[in-house]
């Protein structure tokens, strides 16, 4: 999965603690940033901002100054966990920290820009990384979850009858059917691949399964192009990690739980049933 690690910016301009706040006022100026890591002994001790230079005299020492309680995360956080920090402090950049140590410094106009390129451009939907996600940090609580697979029928016949702008127009109409079907609180929907679509749910197994009902029939429900039919098969697995251990250490079981979906939903296909269970299983540890 790809993270911060990838992507931060490795050039980190710091300041001494015992510099002054005149001299971290005007380094930010310089580099147009509104906060520099304060580092002693190549250890993170605080940040100082643009905010906290307005309040304090230029004679003073950024340790008199600076905010001692600062937002980090590691290298291997992943995109999205380090948008959520950003939204829920309220802050544009984020010192990345290893062992201790800052590292880097990842900013919010940069992660965007990354989180962007993880963005389906035809549906508009995340990819399979943020299904990933979700359901590593929902395991890693120790939550139960189900995944939902869903695929569509015969669609690759469809783009070879009618074409691939009948075909993504198609696309982007079983997004927006099964958008109005989740509830964004408790359902991650993303574009897994292709015709593919997945959800990662904080629902129980049998919540799931009706839900998973549900987005077929919605389907079925609909006026499509050229008077064709769209149906879909879907596939639904639980469970959860075992000794739960954090969000980082899930992918493995995350990987376990989407293929048995995915196996469930072939199961479906095959058998001409709307949606196939797999069933809800204890996940051992990852790796």
């Amino acid at each position: 999965m790809v993270c911060v690690g990838d992507i931060l910016n490795k050039n980190l301009i710091t300041i001494s603690p015992w510099e002054s706040v005149g001299k971290a006022a005007a380094t930010m100026n310089r580099l147009k940033i509104g906060g520099l890591p304060v580092v002693e002994d190549g250890r993170l001790v605080g940040i100082i901002t643009s905010r906290d230079v307005r309040s304090s005299h230029p004679n003073r020492l950024v340790a008199d100054a600076m905010t001692r309680e600062v937002v980090t995360i590691p290298p291997e956080c992943s995109f999205w966990r380090a948008k959520e920090l950003m939204e829920q402090h309220g802050i544009e950049r984020l010192v990345v920290v290893s062992q201790g140590r800052p590292v880097g410094v990842i900013t919010k106009s940069q992660l965007y820009a990354e989180i962007g390129k993880h963005v389906d451009t035809l549906t508009g939907l995340h990819r399979a990384e943020f299904l990933q996600h979700k359901a590593a940090e929902l395991l890693g609580g120790g939550r139960e979850i189900a995944v939902i697979f869903i695929d569509l029928d015969n669609f690759g016949a469809i783009d070879k009858e009618y074409g691939h702008v009948v075909g993504d127009e198609i696309l982007q109409r079983v997004a927006g059917v099964f958008k109005e079907q989740v509830d964004e609180e408790v359902d991650f929907l993303c574009r897994y691949a292709g015709d593919e679509f997945a959800i990662v749910t904080s629902r129980r197994l049998e919540e799931a399964r009706q839900l998973a009902f549900r987005l077929i029939k919605a389907l079925e429900r609909c006026e499509w192009p050229n008077g064709i039919k769209i149906t879909a098969s879907a596939g639904v697995a639980g469970g959860r990690r075992v000794q739960a251990r954090g969000a980082a250490g899930g992918d493995g079981c995350v990987r376990d739980l989407i293929n048995l979906a995915s196996l469930a939903s072939t199961k479906a296909k095959r058998e001409k049933r709307a949606v196939v269970t797999a069933g809800w299983v204890e996940l051992g540890e990852a790796g």
